[in-house]
């Protein structure tokens, strides 16, 4: 009999939506964020055990696919539980549980969730891990993974079993010479996935040469590498650059589209306008927006620091390099479209096969059924 054969339950913690449909729902809502802000013990997600239909209403964007897609996975294999992972509720855990939990995020002065009443309750469950999308670049300064956060996470680390560590290949080979290395015979690095049912080939044919755009999703913020964005835009002025996302206005990148939902539909009239996407980040753990484009079938362009190294179906840029970086995207505005097509096609199939969803929770279940 293995290891989960004998677990009475998993806990899962991570990011879910809330929605409320009427004022009574919403007035429900705000008293019981208010009190749960107050440290009062109280549950904010009314369903433990959300179905399939429950979920298929969830925004289809990160981080609401990764909960589904992980929780689904889960409950197929054990009794799962699923929380919010800022609400302030303690689990009364039996020896056999198992506890996966997001850190609170994100990170605030004394913020604590379900995870951190885990890693600190007298009654300690069987295995005790986190997971969390993490990079080792401390001078990020806007509210995310950055070291508040970090450090954070170091203090949770003495009484953590297993660290599910959502990161590229580039993150996990810059660990080794971080101030948290010492993490590292804890921590299993997890590759971010999609479902590519929710994200169909879209891009079929490409620009002329020399006319070819380009496009950014996400939000206006350094840590996304905007700089590095305005200042290929400005020396490549000949070139349309153009994005979608939340924040101020981008110089010399023309808005599209502030947040939406990314359906088939926009992104199939998105593919006949747009050729490549880029993305400049100056520390992004594993962005889904990469594999999402991957799926539509645009040709990636992106920084080291946004998790990948190049390879033939995906291109680096660097923002310690800019001459080097325009010629790469020189390179991809004059190359054959039947050459562009089989990068798209070849990207598409990589992540299928490497960057699925069952692959990541494998991952998750065998080294939970090792511990």
């Amino acid at each position: 009999m293995s290891n989960l054969q004998l677990i009475n339950k998993l806990h899962f913690v991570y990011a879910t939506p809330f929605k409320v449909t009427s004022l009574f729902q919403r007035i429900i809502r705000k008293v019981r964020f208010e009190l749960n802000k107050g440290k009062w013990s109280i549950g904010l997600i009314g369903d433990r055990y959300p179905d399939e239909e429950k979920m298929s209403k969830w925004p289809i964007q990160s981080p609401y696919e990764n909960t589904k897609n992980i929780y689904t996975s889960l409950s197929q294999n054990f009794d799962t539980k699923l929380y919010h992972l800022s609400e302030n509720v303690k689990i009364k855990f039996n020896e056999n549980d198992i506890f996966l939990g997001h850190p609170f995020f994100p990170y605030e002065l004394n913020g604590k969730g379900v995870t951190e009443s885990a890693v600190h309750s007298k009654q300690r469950p069987h295995t005790l891990a986190l997971i969390s999308p993490l990079h080792c670049d401390t001078s990020i300064k806007t509210t995310h993974i950055n070291k508040d956060f970090l450090d954070h996470v170091d203090k949770l680390m003495p009484k953590t079993d297993i660290l599910f560590a959502i990161m590229g290949q580039y993150w996990w080979d810059k660990w080794k010479d971080s101030q948290y290395s010492h993490w590292m015979p804890k921590m299993v690095r997890l590759d971010m996935a999609v479902n590519t049912d929710r994200y169909p080939k879209v891009k079929h044919k490409f620009n002329p040469p020399g006319k070819r755009k380009v496009l950014f999703i996400g939000k206006n913020d350094p840590m996304k590498g905007v700089n590095f964005l305005i200042k290929l835009a400005r020396e490549m002025n000949s070139v349309d650059f153009a994005w979608i996302g939340s924040g101020a206005e981008i110089e010399g990148v023309k808005r599209i589209s502030g947040f939406r939902q990314l359906d088939s539909v926009f992104m199939n009239e998105i593919s006949k306008e747009y050729d490549f996407f880029i993305s400049p980040s100056k520390a992004d753990p594993n962005p889904t927006t990469i594999l999402e484009s991957m799926a539509w079938g645009f040709p990636v362009i992106c920084t080291p620091q946004s998790g990948y190294y190049e390879t033939p179906y995906l291109f680096n840029i660097y923002s310690d390099d800019i001459p080097r970086s325009i010629e790469t995207l020189n390179k991809l505005q004059h190359l054959p479209e039947n050459d562009l097509i089989s990068i798209s096609q070849k990207a598409r199939e990589v992540v299928e096969k490497e960057y699925n969803w069952g692959k990541f929770t494998a991952t998750i279940i065998n080294n939970l059924n090792k511990n």
